[in-house]
């Protein structure tokens, strides 16, 4: 008995440590590997940390490439190359930019995102205006996260105004923002720094994963792995910022009547159940309680919100019909969505100012908007803003101190 004691007493003296010790030395082997073997093209890692409440967080601080361009995130946690103080100036009119990729700008290089052209057209308008347009956006993000986001960034960052993004696919995954027990957020944190300084945990992520679905043979396991693959796709330092898509050219614009006299043969046609499909829908319930959260916000006076529904219409392809938009129905699905943003907050979509422009000419118009198509969005919401929203707020005095 005794030597069974002693054996396993020098088991746990000596082999667990030194078990631990070639663990560590291991990590350390392999965490040097990845460091030197990594590209410095690619920028730093952790472009996406773990968040409590709202899933994901951008990191602070990161620069690296998103979707084939460079990207730079500020100390805010703001897609933007400028620092700023959260102090105001006396003429200070801050705008906060809610969103998804989208809004982001995933895959447009970054002074052609629809925020920073937004602007640029208000400091052409009034120049004694200190304009602060702050990109906000995260990709991946419904309306329960940005309103996630808005509650907890809003008190510091003081906006003049908040501009909420939408996209039809922001009815995806919403849900009650709930605060989280300590555990949760402890865990989160340890995840956010091994994230952020640890070269090589994206290759255990993957032999994990690898391991996992090798193992299970799950569908699950196998989508979570392509979605890691995909990922890895979008930070990778691909150059697309020479794309023409980038550039900011002249465009055509129709007329109303050439609108009008549009006719998409072979183009889908209006649905009477499409509207009621999407409220239907087993996540539209929570997607509306999110709205109806920023709503209660703006009714109760802490902020006063816009929303933008920078969506376009779908694209003919009739041999006899070529380069143009058409509704097919989906101005119903458009107007359904206004109806609902607009219910106590200002809101604006940029659907009709796309049907009267040539496809050709607005690359991604509704997808990831690239050059003209994030111009003609810039200008549908500064038109909305100069003529509907800003006058009234302008004419208050600004509080530097919030």
């Amino acid at each position: 008995m005794a030597l069974t004691r002693g054996r396993w007493g020098r088991l746990i003296t000596i082999s667990v440590p030194a078990l631990g010790i070639a663990i560590l030395a291991a990590a350390l082997l392999v965490e040097l590997w990845v460091r030197v073997s990594w590209d410095p093209r690619k920028g730093t890692p952790g472009f996406f940390l773990s968040d409590a409440v709202r899933g994901q967080r951008l990191a602070a601080g990161y620069d690296g490439w998103f979707a084939g361009v460079p990207v730079h995130v500020n100390r805010l946690e703001l897609r933007d190359p400028r620092e700023y103080d959260l102090a105001k100036h006396a003429n200070t009119f801050r705008i906060l930019v809610l969103g998804d990729s989208v809004t982001f700008g995933h895959g447009s290089v970054y002074e052609h995102t629809y925020p920073y052209l937004l602007e640029q057209r208000l400091k052409a308008w009034r120049p004694s205006v200190d304009w602060q347009v702050w990109n906000a956006g995260v990709p991946g993000y419904n309306t329960s996260q940005e309103l996630a986001h808005l509650l907890e960034v809003g008190d510091r960052f003081r906006p003049d105004l908040v501009v909420v993004g939408f996209f039809d696919n922001d009815l995806i995954g919403n849900r009650p923002v709930a605060s989280p027990g300590i555990i949760r957020k402890a865990a989160v944190r340890v995840l956010s720094v091994v994230r952020r300084h640890l070269y090589s945990f994206e290759l255990y992520k993957r032999i994990y994963l690898t391991l996992a679905w090798k193992q299970s043979g799950s569908v699950d396991d196998r989508r979570r792995l392509e979605h890691l693959g995909t990922e890895e796709a979008l930070l990778a330092n691909v150059d697309a910022t020479a794309a023409p898509e980038q550039r900011l050219t002249a465009y055509e614009r129709l007329t109303d009547d050439e609108v009008r006299q549009v006719n998409c043969v072979y183009g889908m046609t209006p649905n009477p159940d499409t509207v009621p499909a999407i409220e239907r829908d087993p996540g539209f319930p929570a997607w509306l309680e999110a709205v109806r959260g920023f709503q209660r916000l703006a009714r109760d006076g802490r902020y006063h919100v816009v929303f933008f529904a920078n969506d376009a219409p779908p694209i003919c392809h009739d041999t006899d019909a070529t380069d143009l938009f058409y509704d097919g129905g989906s101005k119903a699905v458009d107007a359904f969505y206004l109806k609902i943003l607009a219910d106590g907050t200002p809101a604006v979509s940029s659907f009709d100012a796309f049907l009267h422009m040539r496809p050709s000419q607005m690359p991604n118009a509704a997808g990831h908007s690239l050059g003209n198509s994030n111009a003609v969005k810039a200008d549908v919401l500064f038109d909305f803003l100069r003529d509907s929203v800003l006058p009234s707020l302008l004419a208050q005095p600004v509080d530097p101190s919030g």
